[in-house]
């Protein structure tokens, strides 16, 4: 019987941040009787992949290119890890507030987005300025007035090649203090609090604290909401705090890192991953 292939998306520089990691998901997939081969994207042209390697029957998008995903579910129609309906929805922030937020309710720190020239509108202050599509903390700002918000979109519309594109602001949650619940085929698959006593945002890779922690009652009924509404196959949900201890959805990580998990536990999840996309494969 052939082994079914494969094609494992990465941007050239997320590839040379997560080589090992890759070399572990294709390793594994050998051993479950699969093929993945490694493709590189640069942007979100959906037709590259496919050309490349026509025979593909299944896909792990690891590129954030929610379009790739788009065409092979519903032109090619074979599966994609995370679905085209995750990797689409949450790479953009703001989608993710409308979608989970404003459409279905689950509890989120107020986001709106700002234009590059429009006046700005009335604010409350301090607030956290983002990208729509930043990870790891990058371009995350902590906004005490106007005059540093307009400096933030001064510094944003120069770094960015299309001037209009929106930034967003957050109203402010308990500082350096969030909790990524790593989810694997629907299921918690393990919990690490990240705490910065030097910044407020706890990114592990900004030199945060980390240490796996069983997330409470409170916790997993938030994570299952999300999983009701957008079923995930292995992401991060990260959860915030406010001020009276309720927690919130901060946002949840489509191309989800794994340091932590090989850091701090004895799990494998490129193996574990890989074992769940076998089995979803063998089921259909």
């Amino acid at each position: 019987m052939s082994r079914k292939t494969g094609l494992l998306l990465y941007t050239p520089k997320d590839a040379e941040r997560n080589r090992w990691f890759i070399e572990q998901l294709c390793a594994y997939a050998e051993a479950e009787g699969l093929s993945l081969r490694l493709c590189l994207v640069e942007n979100g042209n959906p037709f590259v992949p496919f050309r490349q390697h026509p025979e593909a029957a299944f896909l792990i998008n690891r590129s954030r290119f929610g379009g790739i995903s788009d065409y092979a579910e519903n032109r090619l129609h074979i599966p994609c890890f995370n679905s085209r309906y995750v990797t689409g929805i949450t790479n953009f922030k703001y989608m993710t507030y409308l979608e989970l937020h404003c459409d279905h309710g689950v509890p989120m720190a107020k986001t709106q987005q700002i234009s590059m020239h429009k006046p700005l509108p009335e604010l409350t202050y301090p607030l956290v300025a983002k990208p729509q599509n930043g990870h790891g903390g990058e371009g995350v700002a902590w906004i005490e007035n106007a005059e540093q918000l307009e400096a933030y979109r001064a510094e944003f519309n120069a770094a960015h090649l299309e001037p209009t594109y929106p930034f967003l602001v957050q109203e402010p949650v308990v500082p350096g203090w969030d909790v990524r619940v790593y989810v694997l085929s629907g299921e918690i698959y393990a919990a690490v609090l990240r705490t910065s006593a030097v910044d407020f945002r706890s990114n592990f890779s900004l030199g945060g604290h980390a240490e796996v922690i069983e997330p409470d009652a409170e916790m997993r009924e938030l994570v299952a909401q999300v999983q009701r509404i957008m079923p995930l196959d292995f992401a991060g949900v990260d959860i915030l705090k406010r001020s009276d201890g309720s927690y919130l959805l901060g946002e949840i990580e489509d191309a989800v890192g794994c340091r932590m998990l090989y850091q701090l536990t004895d799990k494998d999840p490129a193996r574990d991953f890989i074992r769940a996309v076998a089995q979803a494969l063998r089921s259909r």
